[in-house]
């Protein structure tokens, strides 16, 4: 008996549990939320064109700026711990922060990725 709960809660929390294969797919930017220094600037999909791919623990974006079609992109391995969720850079627009990482705070809903930290806050929709 003592064996069957033991092998039920394992099976409880593995399906409860989010993993790398909840990332996997192509996630499409909805909205934003930026603060620098004393001010926040909010951004929707309007403003901003950007795709992530997740394709078990690598990720590749590519973002472009609406209104000064500027871009932006970075690749690399990504690590869920927890509701931590740590961007590897291995390819980054700014050669500064190859070999470097970020991490955030991560929660998934349904079709929908939130990433954060004490600067930003980004909604992402999955799309396939």
């Amino acid at each position: 008996m003592k064996r069957h709960l033991i092998f039920l809660s394992l099976i409880i929390i593995s399906c409860s549990a989010p993993n790398d294969n909840d990332f996997n797919g192509v996630w499409k930017y909805v909205s934003g939320s930026y603060t620098s220094d004393d001010s926040t600037t909010e951004r929707t999909s309007d403003d901003i064109k950007s795709i992530k791919i997740y394709s078990n623990n690598h990720y590749s974006l590519i973002t472009q700026f609406i209104s000064s079609d500027n871009f932006f992109a970075h690749s690399g391995l990504f690590n869920l711990d927890g509701e931590s969720y740590t961007e590897s850079f291995k390819i980054h627009k700014n050669t500064e922060k190859i070999g470097k990482s970020e991490t955030f705070r991560y929660e998934l809903n349904n079709n929908q990725l939130i990433i954060s930290n004490e600067f930003m806050k980004e909604v992402w929709e999955k799309i396939e």
